[in-house]
């Protein structure tokens, strides 16, 4: 085995006598290598980090004040600060107070909720204020459901004029707050109103509906056929317990679908009718105008007219279970010609 060589006195002081590691450059090395070590920075705000410092990359001096126990909710808030810093918005107390009263501090969609607990009690009376201009602005104003889109759907027509009357109150009454807290209170208010709207029967919005009509019982139709493009079909009695456009809105909304949005009402003893195009926004009324005797074909008058959304289509029905075809004629202009009719919807879908 080969013995190491000894390096004796002479060498011995030499290497004694070699200048060390320079500390400096030592410290910059360290520095160099934590700027390349990838870290979780919610990790360590998490466990207390001060975010300040985290900013400024001084990663040793905000873990001094570190814990050893982990906050994650800490942490998600940090992380949402973030989010909206990088949107260039700043939340002022008040503001992040109101996102906390809703919910909707970590998440904007998360459906908001009122949670006065989650709020500093000194804030909670300027938090009520807001929410009070938002409730007044609102007053009277609902959120129906749209059948055309399903069980659960809702307006929304309804739900944009309700959140812009909001924001509008909001926005002059406390014109301090940023976007993200007048936004979350526009939600709240429309979300109350759709939930109100879902526990709200249907027969009862109808019901008041046909309550304001003017037009005699003897005009009301008796029976009724609801069909539409796939064969689907349902009979209404006057006799039944419900009105005759809560049971059409109900197959609308069992029945509706992308491949499947013409809607016929008929009454098949006088021969009359209304067919409605959800897709076009649209509507014709069908009248009979000679019955088929003999063999021969019934001849019929078919009349078309613009509808402006569901508001339009809930009237137009109504109307036609008060009184029939005659009680539209308010509800026009009614064009009898295709083309005139085309250019009228082009029209107004160029608007």
């Amino acid at each position: 085995m080969r013995r190491r060589r000894n390096p004796g006195p002479a060498r011995r002081e030499r290497c004694r006598g070699a200048p060390g590691p320079d500390p400096a450059l030592l410290a910059r090395g360290r520095r160099r290598a934590l700027r390349h070590i990838r870290w979780d920075r919610s990790r360590l705000v998490a466990h207390g980090a001060d975010t300040g410092l985290l900013e400024r990359g001084q990663v040793c001096a905000a873990m001094r004040v570190a814990t050893e126990g982990s906050n994650e909710k800490r942490a998600r808030e940090y992380q949402a600060d973030r989010r909206r810093a990088e949107r260039g918005t700043v939340l002022g107390p008040l503001d992040a107070a109101i996102l906390r009263y809703t919910g909707q501090y970590l998440h904007g969609a998360t459906v908001p909720r009122r949670l006065p607990d989650a709020v500093d009690p000194a804030l909670l009376p300027q938090v009520m204020r807001v929410i009070a201009t938002a409730e007044q602005a609102c007053a009277g104003m609902r959120i129906g459901l749209d059948p055309r889109r399903g069980n659960r759907a809702t307006d929304k027509r309804d739900w944009d004029r309700m959140a812009a009357a909001v924001d509008a109150a909001v926005r002059r009454a406390h014109p301090e707050l940023v976007d993200d807290a007048v936004r979350t209170v526009s939600f709240l208010m429309c979300s109350e109103a759709v939930d109100r709207a879902r526990s709200t029967p249907v027969e009862g919005d109808e019901e008041a509906a046909d309550d304001h009509a003017d037009l005699g019982e003897s005009a009301r139709k008796s029976a009724l056929s609801f069909t539409d493009d796939k064969d689907g079909e349902k009979k209404w009695l006057r006799d039944g317990p419900r009105t005759a456009s809560a049971v059409f809105w109900e197959f609308v909304a069992d029945r509706s679908a992308g491949d499947n949005e013409v809607f016929t009402i008929e009454d098949e003893e006088l021969g009359e009718g209304i067919q409605l195009h959800f897709y076009a926004d649209s509507i014709a009324r069908i009248t009979t105008v000679r019955p088929g005797e003999a063999g021969s074909d019934p001849q019929y008058r078919v009349e078309y007219s613009l509808v402006d959304g569901l508001g339009g289509y809930r009237n137009l029905v109504s109307a036609f279970v008060r009184g029939g075809c005659a009680a539209l004629e308010q509800h026009g202009p009614w064009m009898s010609d295709v083309a005139d009719f085309e250019r009228a919807r082009r029209r107004r879908d160029a608007r």
